[in-house]
């Protein structure tokens, strides 16, 4: 397969509504509700005891009764706690640290989840394949750490701009990546081409310019079944798309066009040998 520009109409879709996202908790949060918790049940029986002490001599279940309730809130305490480390220890596994997306590894899982979807109910999957343009050059000119805010800020944006169901990933370095299940190539062109306009205007003020500095993405498009038959060969299809538009001038979206090999004409000596020995053994892909 390889890549080319496809001329298709971009299609007016409206501004996508920001993605909802749950309010920060504090990271003691865990710790603070767990120690309230036992803190007011130990209070609590501490007046039970109280109030029990001037009574004659209670039954044995209701001496150990209050014990057995502290140990009890206790245990929740602890499992609060031990939950959401837990969470926020498999978000970080999947998250990439400097922009907020998703890594590469989840990035494929879920990508293949995605394209199996897609197979069983008839639906398109679509791939947005991002990359900065001369970012290379923007880190030698302003630093790595300006290189590193752009990616975060390109990041956030991304995920204000797609939809909560899209997938956002951080393919590697300036290479970024989004999933788009259920949508068309027509309406993943115009998402492609609303993210480029968006990144296009941002503006960045590294420590080391003495004026504003911008930076542009060059967008890569492919859509199952349309361009692929497997998830490999849609990651294919979408980065051959961004080679193009890169070639192109870059600042650009570029859809992936699937190109047939023309036929090489046949030799006269084959032509005349019976059919039976046209047939050539299969193609091992490696």
């Amino acid at each position: 397969m390889s890549g080319g520009e496809a001329q298709l109409p971009l299609p007016a879709i409206p501004p996508a509504t920001p993605r909802p996202r749950m309010a920060a908790l504090p990271a003691q949060w865990p710790l603070r509700s767990a120690a309230a918790i036992f803190t007011a049940a130990a209070l609590l029986l501490a007046g039970w005891r109280f109030l029990a002490a001037g009574r004659p001599t209670l039954p044995l279940w209701a001496e150990v009764l209050p014990d057995l309730i502290l140990l009890l809130l206790a245990c929740l305490a602890l499992s609060a706690v031990f939950l959401r480390e837990l969470t926020r220890t498999a978000e970080l596994a999947i998250t990439d640290g400097l922009t907020g997306l998703f890594n590469h590894r989840h990035m494929q899982h879920r990508l293949a989840e995605e394209v199996a979807r897609a197979e069983r109910f008839g639906h398109p999957v679509s791939v947005l394949m991002i990359d900065i343009d001369r970012f290379k050059r923007f880190n030698g000119s302003h630093g790595h750490q300006a290189g590193d805010r752009v990616l975060a800020a390109i990041g956030r944006l991304i995920r204000e701009t797609i939809r909560a169901t899209d997938i956002p990933a951080r393919y590697g370095g300036e290479e970024l990546a989004v999933i788009l299940p259920q949508t068309s190539l027509l309406n993943a062109c115009g998402l492609a081409e609303r993210l480029r306009a968006a990144v296009g205007g941002l503006k960045f003020q590294p420590r080391r310019a003495t004026h504003p500095v911008r930076v542009t993405i060059s967008v890569g498009v492919g859509t199952y079944p349309d361009h692929a038959a497997s998830a490999a060969e849609l990651i294919d299809g979408a980065d051959q798309a961004l080679f193009q538009a890169k070639r192109d001038g870059r600042n650009l979206v570029r859809v992936f066009e699937r190109r047939e090999r023309p036929q090489e004409p046949m030799p006269a000596a084959e032509r005349r040998r019976p059919a039976v020995a046209l047939v050539q053994p299969p193609l091992i892909e490696v």
